[in-house]
């Protein structure tokens, strides 16, 4: 095959690092220092021809009108536009061209020619990297259309979903990457953890894209479950009320569809506040004799319950020195738990960082909340001494490098979070700065304690003067 290229730059030299031996190669370029080592270094090519590749003379010296394809490469556009229009009035069928001015792109398209719009690729790929660098976006049709790769991570609402509910008049599902293996889905295609849907569409369609896939969090607590689980034991009806209340609260500005609650023993029976809770959601109440913190794990499963809602824990002298009971019962549970004081409603929420997997994702949690309640949220980092080391007893990072984490989830999850930076004992900072908040969401990674030795998320849930929101463990998905 006859190849003419106008242009001896980088991409003409890319093109004949890759092309085999059946080309035949010329290449056109005003600078000859380009065009010296050609034939040495690529042996495919059988001219290198120094003048003015929109010359209709120099086209004619090298037989364009022979040419089964003609590149125009050059970095002037005019010069590309004229190198293609006398090649196509010489009846050559395979032309590209470059272009970078879109008040020339409507006479190549008149021309039949195919454009290769490098400043749109570049720019297109650095535009949607910067909205999201999760998903990638690849131009077609000339840059007309895309192509769109998305991962269905754990935390998005389509994992479970079946292919054939989505429509959208700007992008069509083209295929499932599963594995590895290319699926051809079919509207009973369920979507799983890991898969990369390829999307193609309009020019322009990843927002839409990003607004209904991939940007899509499941609504607090929907990824544990729908339910809500109220534990009513001991305490006065007071209490027992102001917990309640605050667990209305949530429940009817966040995703919550029924509601189970656990009474224990003589605990109070507020039965006005119960009648209320029917007017709003499917209400289960239970009564139980033995301690109903033993069994919760099960109920949890099997009521689908997203969170549960308790007083803070009465403790002993002696269990505080060798137990970190809160942590133990919120690492047993199945979803977050939340340790209600009546902090409601929640207008600013603080979520301690020190990016752990667990912190991390109460973080994405305290997001979730924030969004649903139009609340302002923090991230708190504290820098502890030298001599302070995490629960683990590893080395802490710097407070610049968790805030960076923390400002890439705040453009991904395209929401404002406060950086709040703190340098000492990480429980007596926090507590303190927890006085100017309504909600602490902590992750915990550990619900072990030593004798004397504190834990911190215990620490934190006990001392902690507004409502805490707790995370310990993934969704069971």
């Amino acid at each position: 095959m006859k190849v003419i290229i106008c242009g001896g730059g980088k991409f003409t030299r890319y093109l004949l690092s890759r092309l085999g031996d059946l080309w035949r190669i010329t290449v056109i370029d005003q600078d000859e220092s380009r065009l010296n080592d050609l034939p040495a270094l690529y042996p495919i090519v059988e001219k290198a021809v120094a003048g003015d590749a929109s010359s209709p003379v120099l086209l004619d010296d090298v037989d364009i009108a022979s040419a089964d394809y003609v590149l125009v490469l050059t970095n002037n556009d005019k010069v590309n536009l004229a190198a293609a229009r006398y090649a196509r009035e010489k009846g050559v069928h395979h032309i590209l061209a470059l272009n970078n001015d879109e008040d020339l792109e409507k006479k190549f398209r008149e021309l039949g020619i195919y454009t290769l719009v490098t400043g749109n690729v570049i720019g297109s790929t650095l535009y949607h990297y910067l909205q999201d660098p999760r998903i990638n976006v690849f131009p077609v049709a000339q840059g007309r259309g895309e192509v769109v790769e998305v991962e269905v991570l754990r935390e998005h609402w389509l994992m479970g979903v079946g292919i054939g509910g989505f429509e959208d008049p700007t992008w069509r599902i083209a295929g499932v990457f599963r594995g590895g293996e290319l699926l051809d889905p079919d509207a009973d295609t369920v979507l799983k953890e890991s898969d990369r849907i390829i999307l193609a569409g309009k020019r322009g369609f990843f927002r839409s894209v990003c607004t209904h896939l991939a940007c899509a969090h499941v609504p607090f607590p929907m990824a544990w479950g729908s339910g809500m689980l109220l534990i009513l034991s001991g305490g006065d009806e007071t209490a027992v009320e102001s917990m309640m209340e605050e667990a209305m609260y949530l429940a009817l500005n966040t995703h919550i569809s029924h509601v189970v609650i656990l009474r224990h023993g003589k605990a109070p029976h507020p039965e006005a506040l119960i009648e209320e809770w029917r007017s709003n959601f499917d209400v289960r109440v239970r009564v139980v004799d033995k301690n109903p913190l033993r069994d919760l794990p099960d109920l949890c499963r099997e009521e689908n319950i997203g969170l549960v809602v308790l007083r803070p824990l009465e403790k002993s002298f002696l269990k505080a020195l060798t137990s970190s009971e809160m942590m133990e019962l919120a690492h047993s549970l199945p979803c977050p738990m939340l340790v209600s004081r009546r902090s409601m409603p929640y207008k600013r929420i603080l979520a301690p960082f020190h990016r752990a997997p667990r912190s991390e994702m109460a973080l994405e949690t305290a997001i979730d909340v924030a969004e649903e309640l139009e609340a302002e949220i923090d991230a708190a980092v504290v820098h502890a001494p030298d001599f302070i080391h995490d629960e683990h007893g590893r080395e802490q990072n710097t407070p610049n490098e968790r805030f960076s984490r923390v400002r890439e989830l705040s453009h991904l999850r395209k929401i404002s979070i406060g950086e709040v930076s703190r340098e000492g004992n990480p429980v007596r900072e926090l507590t303190a700065l927890a006085e100017a908040y309504d909600l602490m969401v902590v992750g915990s990674s550990s619900d072990e304690k030593e004798f004397f030795s504190p834990n911190i998320g215990e620490l934190l849930t006990e001392r902690t003067p507004c409502s805490v929101l707790v995370v310990a463990r993934e969704p069971e998905l």
